[in-house]
C-alpha cells in the first residue's frame, strides 16, 4: 500500500495561508521522507469555524512543485470540473504531464460547495452532467485526437491540443451513485474523502464501485483506489472522535493497513484535524516513521 500528502495550504492555528516557497518546502520533504504523491486542493475559498480558507491555482502550483520535486506524483485532489472548459483543463494536464515527466495525474470532481460558486457567478446546477460531458471528450483530447461534440454543456467542433507526452491518468472523486457510474467508464482511479478511525464507509462506497465495473465489464484491477484520511502522528494527540486517526507510528500504521486491508492501493493523509491544513510542522516527519512500519 502506498501513501500520498495532501499538502497542507493553511495553518490551522493561526490562519495563515502557506506560500508556494512553503508548499515547496513541504513537497521535497515529503518525497525524501518516502511519500508516493503529493496533492493540492483546488477551492478559491471555503468557510470553516475558524475562518476562510483557500489555495492558490492548483495548476500553477502543480507546475511549481513539479520543479522542485523529482519522484512524487503530483496532482490536484480533485480539480472542480466546473471552473475550467474541457479543453483548457487538458491543455494545463498536458504541460503538467510533460513538465513532471509523467508523475502528474489528473484528478477530477463534479464541485459541492455552493458559496464559492455563487460568489464567482459560477453556475452550481447539474453538476455531475457537466462533468459526464467534460469526461465524454476530455480523453480523446488529452491523446491528441481531433473531437467534434455538441452538448447541452460542451460543444466542440474539430478541437484538438497539442502533447509532447502520454495523456495522464484520470482520476474520479465522489461516492454518489451517478459518479461510481462515471468513474467505472472513465476512470484510471477512484478517490473518496475524508475519514478517520472506521474504514467501514470507504469500504461500503468501495462495493458500489465494484459493482458498477463489472456492469460495465472493468476487472478490479483497472483502477487504482485511493481514499483521503485525517491523521494526527502523536501519541498525545486528540483522535477528535474518531474523526481522525491518532497514536505512535505503530498504532497509525496498523490504521492505515486496515484501509489497505479494505481495498486501497494508495491512502491519502491529511495530517490535521481538516483537509489540506496544518497543525504541527513536526507531523510529516513524524510520518516518516509510520512509513516504515507499513513497509
Amino acid at each position: 500500500m502506498k501513501v500520498g500528502l495532501a499538502l497542507p495550504t493553511v495553518d490551522i492555528r493561526t490562519g495563515r495561508p502557506a506560500t508556494l516557497a512553503d508548499l515547496a518546502r513541504r513537497a521535497e520533504r515529503a518525497e525524501q521522507a518516502g511519500f508516493d504523491s503529493i496533492w493540492v486542493m483546488d477551492h478559491y475559498w471555503s468557510q470553516r469555524p475558524d475562518g476562510r480558507y483557500g489555495s492558490y491555482e492548483p495548476m500553477v502550483t502543480l507546475a511549481y512543485l513539479a520543479a522542485r520535486t523529482n519522484q512524487v506524483r503530483l496532482g490536484p485532489l480533485v480539480a472542480c470540473n466546473s471552473f475550467r472548459h474541457p479543453g483548457q483543463l487538458g491543455r494545463e494536464a498536458l504541460a503538467l504531464a510533460d513538465a513532471s515527466q509523467g508523475r502528474f495525474v489528473l484528478g477530477i470532481g463534479a464541485g459541492w460547495y455552493q458559496p464559492e460558486y455563487d460568489a464567482f457567478g459560477i453556475p452550481f446546477d447539474h453538476r455531475v452532467s457537466r462533468l459526464e460531458e467534460t469526461l465524454g471528450v476530455l480523453p480523446q483530447l488529452l491523446r491528441g485526437e481531433r473531437v467534434s461534440y455538441q452538448g447541452r454543456y460542451v460543444r466542440l467542433q474539430d478541437a484538438s491540443l497539442i502533447s509532447t507526452t502520454d495523456a495522464p491518468p484520470i482520476w474520479i472523486a465522489g461516492a454518489g451513485q451517478r459518479m461510481l457510474e462515471l468513474t467505472a467508464r472513465h476512470a484510471d482511479g477512484w478517490n473518496v474523502a475524508w475519514y478517520g478511525e472506521d474504514p467501514s464507509e470507504f469500504a461500503d462506497s468501495l462495493r458500489g464501485l465494484r459493482a458498477a465495473m463489472a456492469a460495465v465489464g472493468r476487472a478490479a484491477h483497472e483502477i487504482e483506489i485511493t481514499v483521503g484520511v485525517l491523521v494526527l502522528p502523536h501519541p498525545g494527540a486528540d483522535s477528535l472522535d474518531g474523526r481522525a486517526i491518532a497514536g505512535d507510528p505503530e498504532r497509525v500504521a496498523q490504521r492505515l493497513r486496515a484501509y489497505g486491508e479494505a481495498g486501497a492501493d494508495l491512502v491519502i493523509v491529511s495530517l490535521a484535524p481538516a483537509p489540506f491544513a496544518e497543525l504541527d510542522p513536526s507531523y510529516p516527519e513524524r510520518m516518516a516513521e509510520v512509513l516504515t512500519h507499513l513497509d
